[in-house]
């Protein structure tokens, strides 16, 4: 059982080190990624005492460090210090966004918003931007985006061209009945895992349900019990407003011509021909990776899990 722990204690850091991310014991055990799940059990379930056990045994420590409380690859000891300093410059820009999220969800067709991507994992720098995941009102999705990106665009927090930094980055759209990822793998368990939810709490349970696959990447994986400290609580006020503009924009039935106009667009962009890019674009998700990360992270894993 110990050897077995310890492979995927390995495993753990080594996938974190590709994101230059030194863990916590507590950390290790809450993203274990599973090397032999037969050989763990059933579900692969460990308890942190059991991490705490190996990390302290010695068994690992032709391999892996430990500073302050971190623990990382051995000779990358200087993780531990981007890393403080990465979650500092995190808490700052997460906070800005949730003052950003409490007026957007006032917005029409607006149901749900997050961020995800390093800001989330409290890895971001001082030049990067707001991964934002974003749900819409289903059969809204197109006005929804549209809406969304016009006011961020007028007030200037929309990421585009070189301007970066402090800007919401809108790649992922989909509509509150299509709330299940579509793709599956280690990244993307990963990525949703760290997931902040800035508004909508009910919905964001419901997003949790139809992500339970999660747990087969992600063994420690358990539902949200108590609303994040970003969680923008819901007002009468915006519903109110809410109502009133979306009556509005429905009375001028835009999203049939939306659909067509943006869906040709997107078709033509050079971006959503290039090899290994996830581009997506229906009524019921919008998503633009050209450059999703998930392979590159993916081979460095094994690159560096082999040596």
């Amino acid at each position: 059982m110990s050897y077995h722990l310890a492979k995927n204690i390995k495993a753990t850091l080594t996938y974190y080190d590709v994101l230059d991310m030194p863990l916590t014991s507590f950390e290790i055990w809450k993203h274990l990624i599973l090397q032999d799940i037969e050989q763990t059990g059933k579900h692969g379930v460990q308890s942190i005492g059991d991490v705490v056990k190996i990390l302290s045994s010695g068994e690992l420590d032709t391999i892996i460090q430990e500073h302050n409380g971190f623990y990382f690859l051995k000779g990358r000891k200087a993780l531990v210090r981007k890393r403080i300093q990465a979650e500092k410059i995190s808490v700052g820009k997460l906070r800005r966004m949730h003052r950003l999220v409490k007026i957007l969800r006032f917005l029409p067709y607006v149901r749900m918003l997050a961020a995800t991507g390093s800001l989330a994992m409290k890895n971001g720098t001082r030049e990067s931007d707001w991964d934002m995941f974003v749900v819409l009102r289903s059969g809204k999705i197109w006005i929804g985006r549209t809406l969304l990106t016009g006011f961020l665009h007028l007030i200037g927090k929309r990421r585009h061209g070189r301007k970066i930094q402090d800007r919401a980055c809108l790649n992922y759209f989909v509509t509150e009945d299509n709330l299940e990822i579509g793709t599956k793998d280690l990244f993307s368990a990963h990525e949703y895992r760290f997931l902040i939810p800035m508004y909508n709490e009910r919905l964001f349970q419901k997003f949790e349900l139809k992500n339970r696959w999660i747990a087969e990447y992600r063994p420690h994986f358990s539902l949200t019990a108590i609303p994040h400290l970003l969680m923008a609580k819901d007002i009468s006020q915006r519903k109110k407003v809410q109502d009133f503009l979306e009556k509005i924009f429905d009375g001028l039935h835009l999203e049939v011509w939306l659909a067509s106009w943006q869906g040709e667009k997107i078709r033509r962009n050079p971006k959503t021909s290039i090899e290994g890019s996830l581009i997506k674009a229906d009524d019921h998700s919008l998503i633009f990776l050209p450059h999703p990360q998930g392979p590159r992270v993916f081979e460095k894993y094994k690159e560096r899990l082999s040596v």
